[in-house]
């Protein structure tokens, strides 16, 4: 059993040998629409159970591929996503109490798939403490000490 997908369908292809031609013989015996969720039940009468076994396991195999390729796909919108909803929050300010208490609960399993896939939360960057206007950073001048005149060498010749 051959699958091809081919437009907007998917086509079960059966070849048979034909000894006196000498030649394989293919025949579409099924088709259905690329885009289902699961395996029509309609439209696939004339395949053998060894067929529709085939059948479902290629389904299967399609369907966890396409899960994958989902699941990969908002994994690396999530950042974006984030974002948009943080702005969105800021910008409408009109969230529910409930609305506010189910993103939480978002946010902490969010925060733990990220743990349990081996991703520690990032250490905060902590700015630099800022210097009141008219007193000195002693620190600075410790790591960077003044540069010092040294008088020019002599020759030994007077």
């Amino acid at each position: 059993m051959q699958f091809r997908e081919q437009g907007k369908k998917i086509q079960c292809i059966r070849s048979t040998y034909d000894p006196a031609s000498k030649r394989s013989h293919q025949k579409v015996v099924a088709a259905f629409s690329r885009w289902a969720d699961s395996l029509p039940s309609d439209g696939l009468e004339e395949l053998t159970e060894a067929e529709r076994a085939e059948l479902l396991a290629w389904f299967d195999a399609k369907q966890t591929q396409a899960k994958a390729s989902r699941q990969q796909w908002q994994a690396s919108t999530a950042p974006r996503t984030l974002a948009d909803l943080a702005a969105a929050i800021q910008a409408a300010d009109t969230l529910t109490t409930a609305q506010a208490d189910a993103v939480w609960r978002g946010l902490g399993e969010v925060a733990k798939a990220l743990r349990k896939a081996g991703h520690p939360k990032p250490k905060r960057e902590r700015p630099a403490p800022a210097v009141p206007a008219g007193q000195a950073d002693l620190l600075a001048e410790a790591v960077e000490p003044a540069t010092v005149v040294l008088p020019a060498p002599s020759t030994g010749v007077e």
